[in-house]
């Protein structure tokens, strides 16, 4: 896990200290009566990871953004929703950098984002051993502990943010909810293995937020069998789905004897209805966004293949390259939509076809398209299928299978 160290010596009688960063700052331009562009004024510093973005006045709504970090300064703010009916610029927030404060008073400090969870951990040296203390939730004021504990004349903090619990850093909370699957036969590209139907996901997961890179298979797996290689963020490919389960199985087994997830929890494949509930992120239309800012496909990658993780802009719910890069394998075995079309009754919870023992060649899903892939296929509700066990032939274009792990409960 990643510790960001935000790490003070408490001394009775001395002066408070502050380990704080700046609050980055932006504005927005209005064109048309939409948000057209908005402009990091200071990047700020002490950030760790995304702050929030928050669009208020101008006489507008609907505008939402994203801001994206280089180093530990706000580098741009990414626009997911343009809103509609602004006549001035509205105002633009951005949430403020953690920090740590420890008083004489043998006080600690915590501000951050409102609402935001962190821990407080302590240490008689620097060098650790580092032991939790407490874990709070952050007000608007700062959220207030004190040490008590016996030597507090001489001890040491840090706060560790944990907006994601521990071990889930890189993975995004997907809610339970209800969408509509597949797509309409007015959709350009659409397949008539696309049907529509409702679905309800009764469970939380966590997926995520990039596709699965060569240094991070490379380090569970021992091997990259990569047909572009040199470049560890890239993403893995020439996996097949039995390679990408058992990278979840060995993942599972390295997170759970490091105790960064529970024995109750596990690494898996999304099934497909979880895949494109997430990539969707609360859209209907063919895709997220505009092709070009969201996906490496056909027609900006033709010549280079793969990509680095995350370049392009996420959905809403914070992921990257969930259309193009690489197509991702699901869980399920690939065929028709069980029910046909169903738009009256929920379809709770669906993982495909169950039995494949007598259908020749059967498949597994892939979903998303990738970078040889024309713009037809890089849609939400597009669908493709492969053998678990195979590769695409030589002669074919290769390189462009890859897959990126759910976390959940195994109960």
């Amino acid at each position: 896990m990643r510790i960001f160290q935000c790490v003070l010596l408490l001394v009775a009688l001395a002066c408070s200290r502050v380990l704080a960063g700046d609050t980055a700052t932006a504005t927005a331009m209005v064109t048309s009566g939409i948000v057209s562009g908005i402009t990091v004024t200071s990047g700020g510093s002490g950030y760790f990871f995304e702050p929030s973005v928050t669009i208020t006045g101008g006489g507008g709504s609907g505008a939402t953004a994203k801001a994206v970090l280089n180093g530990d300064k706000v580098a741009t703010v990414l626009i997911l929703t343009a809103g509609t009916g602004y006549t001035s610029p509205p105002q633009v927030t951005i949430g403020a950098p953690l920090s740590l404060r420890v008083d004489p008073v043998l006080k600690v400090t915590v501000a951050w984002d409102a609402g935001s969870h962190a821990s407080v951990e302590w240490a008689p040296d620097p060098s650790g051993p580092w032991t939790a203390w407490k874990d709070i939730a952050v007000n608007d004021t700062g959220s207030v502990v004190v040490d008590t504990l016996p030597g507090s004349s001489a001890r040491f903090f840090r706060v560790v943010p944990i907006s994601l619990p521990r071990g889930k850093l890189g993975f995004v909370w997907i809610q339970p909810g209800t969408f509509l699957m597949g797509s309409p036969p007015t959709e350009f590209g659409r397949s008539t293995n696309e049907t529509q139907r409702f679905v309800v996901l009764t469970q939380g997961f966590w997926l995520s937020d990039h596709e699965v890179t060569q240094g991070e298979y490379q380090a569970v797996m021992g091997t990259n069998p990569s047909k572009f290689a040199g470049n560890a963020n890239r993403p893995v490919e020439n996996v097949t789905w039995s390679d990408a389960a058992l990278y979840c199985q060995k993942l599972t087994e390295r997170e759970r004897a490091a105790g960064r997830i529970t024995a109750l929890e596990a690494y898996r494949l999304p099934t497909e209805a979880e895949w494109e509930y997430a990539a969707r992120a609360g859209t209907t239309g063919p895709r997220y966004g505009d092709l070009d800012a969201i996906a490496w496909w056909n027609g900006n990658s033709a010549a280079s293949g793969t990509q680095p993780v995350k370049q392009k802009q996420p959905n809403a719910w914070g992921l990257y390259d969930m259309l193009g890069n690489v197509t991702e394998w699901c869980s399920d075995w690939f065929g028709p939509y069980l029910g046909g079309s169903v738009t009256t009754v929920l379809v709770v919870n669906p993982t495909g076809v169950s039995n494949m023992f007598f259908v020749p060649d059967p498949m597994r899903v892939l979903r998303g398209g990738a970078w040889p892939s024309t713009g037809q296929a890089i849609r939400s509700g597009a669908r493709s299928g492969y053998l678990p066990d195979s590769l695409p032939e030589a002669t074919s274009p290769a390189g462009y299978m890859g897959f990126r792990p759910a976390l959940s409960s195994v109960q």
